[in-house]
């Protein structure tokens, strides 16, 4: 079997941290998206799609992606034909694994469970 381009790689280390399964797959869809630039910026509705959820579950998902320190997002804006700001796709940028030991013991962002 001859593998294709339709392929991404993603440190294993990202399953020590606990993520809830819809955050994991997200991540796993920006991911595959940014490629090796570590940049991308797919819409809500197709994060939505592509990860088979509702957009305010992919919504959440980014919330505690960016509180996690897995991604951060810019809002993305341009200029309308009638001169008024208008939102377009965020952008999302891959950041490297946060470091989640301390002590010997995995350490998680507050607030979120293990």
């Amino acid at each position: 079997m001859k593998l294709r381009n339709n392929f991404y790689q993603m440190d294993n280390r990202v399953f020590d941290y606990g993520l809830r399964p819809i955050a994991f797959v997200v991540y796993s869809y920006l991911v595959s998206c940014a490629g090796s630039k570590g940049i991308c910026f797919p819409s809500v509705r197709t994060v939505a799609q592509k990860c088979r959820c509702s957009e305010n579950a992919a919504r959440d998902a980014v919330k505690e992606l960016i509180k996690l320190g897995f991604i951060d997002k810019e809002y993305g804006y341009c200029e309308n034909r009638f001169g008024a700001r208008q939102q377009t796709s965020n952008r999302y940028y891959i950041l490297p694994l946060p470091k989640y030991y301390e002590n010997g013991k995995p350490r998680y962002a507050e607030g979120l469970p293990l």
